[in-house]
């Protein structure tokens, strides 16, 4: 084989490039590093649809950094300028010393690709502009702004020539930020105050990331955290399943039935005797258990995301306690 072989092809093409990264980031994680990296998930789940729905492809990410092109600098702006609203529309929800804030550079110019990555020129120029970037801001090249400023109705701030470091010659910068328009609120103020409304929406989240999950097994939540409680704790019968996972008995029969035809569980003896027929997974039940649970735990971690790891553990404390002290009056005499 040549050497040649071996070697990755470079091509060369004109794009817009976009750079962004997270002001504070290093401040942000030793704070609270795993709060920090739900709420960076949950906002790239926002980057990397809105960037693919402008066209642009994401080349590279690193920690807080993303490195993308655009085959349009107007796409690129429309791109980053939503990102950001969404962004701090998300961040009104947080405490100030929380918040997840991006800044993006953007520079129109030729980029070098190897293996999907970019190099050049153009990609250090748009990182130098993403460093003068104000956070929840964009900074383009006067190369990106002569494209756009045109044709879009945003209002640029003049920065003038900025040097910048390894680039000889000053380049001059501009600035553009989402329009000041607030964000329209989702949850009115009235709602906030109902206990049961907020209750259902919360109920809503939970589920939909979750079946988001176990519809790829067609299987139901319910069916999945049966599947869960009995990996948890395997040999246990039908009644003692359906109070772990707090549904009623003719569910817990109905849910068991169609479990076991699929082969996910089966019975088996609970002690030498055999007196008792207790319920296990098979092991395409534990692959698909295996499969689904780390999804569904990330889709769970973006619906908390706002939350730190404390106020994460109040929620829970106080949600265990309503619930317990319900149930318990509730519960029926013997």
């Amino acid at each position: 084989m040549r050497k040649s072989d071996t070697v990755s092809k470079v091509q060369r093409r004109l794009a817009a490039i976009f750079c962004a990264d997270v002001e504070g980031y290093t401040r942000l994680m030793n704070a609270d590093e795993a709060g920090t990296m739900r709420l960076l998930t949950s906002h790239r789940d926002i980057t990397d649809r809105l960037i693919a729905q402008h066209g642009g492809r994401i080349a590279n990410t690193a920690g807080d950094s993303i490195l993308a092109e655009f085959p349009s600098a107007v796409d690129a702006l429309q791109c980053s300028l939503g990102i950001l609203e969404r962004v701090a529309a998300v961040n009104q929800e947080i405490p100030e010393e929380r918040r997840v804030s991006f800044r993006i550079g953007l520079h129109a110019g030729e980029v070098m690709v190897r293996d999907g990555d970019l190099y050049g020129d153009g990609v250090n120029v748009a990182a130098r502009m993403q460093g003068l970037a104000q956070p929840g801001s964009v900074c383009l090249s006067e190369a990106a702004h002569q494209f756009v400023h045109r044709v879009l109705p945003v209002t640029f701030e003049d920065l003038g020539p900025q040097l910048v470091k390894n680039l000889d010659a000053p380049i001059r910068a501009y600035s553009a930020r989402p329009s000041g328009q607030p964000a329209s609120p989702s949850l009115p103020p009235v709602h906030r105050r109902i206990e049961a409304h907020l209750a259902r929406r919360f109920h809503k989240l939970c589920h939909g990331a979750v079946t988001s999950v176990t519809g790829r097994q067609e299987l139901t939540p319910v069916e999945f955290a049966a599947l869960a409680s009995l990996h948890d704790a395997p040999g246990i019968d039908s009644r003692r399943l359906a109070e772990r996972i707090g549904i009623d008995a003719t569910m817990a029969q109905r849910l068991l039935k169609r479990l076991m035809s699929r082969d996910l569980i089966h019975r088996v003896p609970s002690d030498e005797n055999n007196r008792s027929a207790g319920l296990s997974l098979t092991p395409q039940g534990i692959d698909v258990l295996q499969t689904l649970r780390p999804a569904i735990a990330a889709g769970l971690d973006r619906v908390m995301a706002t939350l730190s790891d404390r106020e994460r553990g109040t929620l829970q404390e106080l949600l265990a306690r309503v619930i317990k002290a319900n149930e318990t009056k509730d519960k029926p005499d013997r």
